[in-house]
């Protein structure tokens, strides 16, 4: 009876159940499609070239039984830590562009113009920072973490916007720990090229509090934000549309 009662026990997994150690994924497209692979070369060296494979990071194991949602609490922002973005983050400040009165009329309260500001974050798969000042559009930029419902939601209508080539992509993994990140994006087939900001450092020059937060960047640099529930596929194309114009919405 007792060993009856031990092998049935055996078989019973729970949320808590210890579970081998496995390797983190690695989802993540490299950012040089996104820079050009532009970042400037020594005097003395070649011009590096634009299809440069991403260095691979592979990052430590998951803890046995660590969860991929429901994780804010635990790996909430620490400002200044090991992980900060480069840069120096007091003088990190996105600049508004004043836009003109009929322009303010028409945007609505959902959208309002700033400028990139000068910040750069490691790439999720390696290679070269990508700095934000200096990218230019058609480009959408979408501020996501693994423990916020509404990017676990929208996520998968980024990935087939970029997957349609209409427009790139740039995934911005916020306040939140490369593992979960990696496993969420694992699970919903996620390979947009992103990039890390652990202290959150994007979303405070941005002037925002609440994820997810997507900029449209236009070709002079300047960036819409746009903060609202969920992005459906219908949503995200037509912004695109308002903001890029072209093909179907």
């Amino acid at each position: 009876m007792a060993a009856a009662l031990a092998a049935l026990l055996a078989g019973c997994t729970g949320p808590g159940a210890t579970e081998p150690d496995e390797p983190v994924p690695q989802p993540f497209k490299a950012c040089t499609s996104l820079t050009g692979g532009s970042s400037p070369a020594p005097a003395t060296s070649p011009p590096a070239p634009t299809s440069s494979p991403a260095l691979s990071s592979p990052g430590p194991s998951r803890p046995a039984g660590t969860p991929t949602t429901g994780v804010q609490d635990a790996i909430g922002p620490t400002p200044g830590g090991p992980e900060t973005p480069i840069g120096s983050l007091p003088s990190l400040r996105a600049t508004p562009v004043t836009p003109s009165a009929g322009a303010a009329a028409s945007s609505g309260p959902k959208t309002r113009t700033i400028r990139l500001p000068e910040l750069a974050l490691e790439c999720m798969a390696g290679g070269d920072p990508v700095r934000l000042a200096d990218l230019r559009g058609p480009l959408v930029i979408n501020l996501w973490a693994s423990w916020c419902a509404p990017c676990r939601k929208e996520l998968p209508a980024f990935q087939r916007l970029a997957g349609g080539g209409r427009v790139p992509v740039l995934g911005v993994v916020t306040e939140d720990s490369r593992d979960a990140a990696a496993w969420l994006a694992d699970e919903l087939k996620v390979s947009l090229p992103s990039v890390y900001d652990r202290s959150g450092a994007l979303k405070a020059a941005v002037g925002e509090n609440v994820l997810p937060i997507t900029l449209f960047v236009g070709p002079d640099g300047t960036a819409k934000v746009y903060r609202d529930v969920a992005l459906t596929d219908q949503t995200l194309g037509e912004l695109v549309q308002q903001h890029f114009g072209g093909g179907k919405a």
